[in-house]
């Protein structure tokens, strides 16, 4: 059963100190990369370009709804507010990059050994790796989930008394 108390349920282990500093770099990469894309008019011609010619539908509007996830989805990541649905979406937008374009971009005819090589040599599926640990431990330390999570838990205790 969904409850969402358990989606933003966080660690403050000091071993997720490293989870940490992936959803921040991971949230700051994609926040900066999106609010560009939103507001510095070449980059919205170039990603306009990008979505035409990797074929997706509405170009134009794509580009915005696109560069506005990243932009917000980046933002939420790095603030640590819904972790893991910030990095699922994130995620998502980064496996239709590496589908739609970064793999076209692997020289054809070679080995498994090769192929596998330039396809982890992508920044796409180094993003996708990295948002797995966002979606997997959530928010973790210095978390507005794991700080919403305890101030929910202290309201509920005052709210019903529990035995």
């Amino acid at each position: 059963m969904f409850s969402l108390k358990r989606f933003m349920q966080t660690s403050d282990l000091p071993a997720m100190f490293p989870v940490l500093i992936c959803r921040l770099v991971v949230g700051v990469f994609f926040f900066t990369a999106g609010f560009n894309k939103l507001f510095v008019p070449e980059n919205q011609l170039l990603m306009v370009d990008t979505m035409h010619d990797a074929g997706i539908p509405f170009p134009a509007v794509m580009a915005v709804v696109v560069a506005f996830l990243e932009c917000s989805m980046g933002l939420l990541l790095t603030l640590g507010l819904f972790s893991r649905f910030s990095a699922l979406i994130l995620m998502i937008i980064s496996t239709v990059a590496l589908v739609t374009i970064g793999i076209y971009t692997i020289p054809r005819g070679l080995n498994l050994i090769a192929w596998l090589s330039w396809l982890f040599y992508l920044p796409e599926t180094l993003y996708m790796v990295l948002c797995l640990f966002p979606v997997t431990w959530g928010g973790t330390l210095c978390s507005l989930d794991g700080w919403l999570v305890k101030r929910w838990d202290n309201v509920r205790k005052i709210v019903f008394i529990e035995r």
